[in-house]
């Protein structure tokens, strides 16, 4: 009961958070032929793209563009194939225990309302994500567990 009550309260100021906060950028599901095939070309163009990943959230920010996405916490930045190869197969393992949870769900495209490309973010399900414009070249992306854990 305890648990319900504070992921709900975390969900309700998460809300509160991102309505009074201004500037949203813009979430795009792909769909799901859309997001294979974006899958294949991030795997391929892996070193076209900035890869953070923290545990349940993959960013790919491309590299040829001056924009930048801002995350808080513990990210870990892709740098080479090996690597990559760990992160696609779920055999990397964060130093607090966690292996990639994220690779496989669908794929989506960051876009700020000016219909500027960011990147692409994929996650597990039971991740709210969110991303504030800072300013013209920036964005920072939030994320928070889903208050619905019971199917994962």
């Amino acid at each position: 009961m305890y648990d319900k009550k504070l992921a709900g309260i975390a969900i309700l100021m998460l809300i509160l958070f991102i309505g009074c906060s201004g500037n949203h950028a813009n979430i795009k599901n792909q769909s799901e032929s859309e997001s294979k095939v974006t899958q294949q070309e991030l795997i391929d163009n892996w070193s076209d793209y900035n890869i953070s990943y923290n545990g349940k959230i993959i960013l790919f920010e491309p590299k040829k563009e001056e924009k930048k996405i801002i995350v808080n916490g513990y990210w870990i930045t892709v740098k080479d194939q090996e690597t990559w190869t760990q992160f696609v197969y779920g055999t990397v393992k964060l130093p607090y225990g966690h292996i990639n949870q994220a690779w496989g769900n669908e794929i989506r495209e960051i876009w700020v309302p000016d219909n500027q490309f960011y990147g692409y973010v994929t996650h597990q399900p039971n991740e709210l994500i969110s991303v504030q414009i800072v300013d013209e070249n920036t964005v920072q992306l939030f994320h928070a567990m889903s208050v619905n854990r019971r199917n994962f």
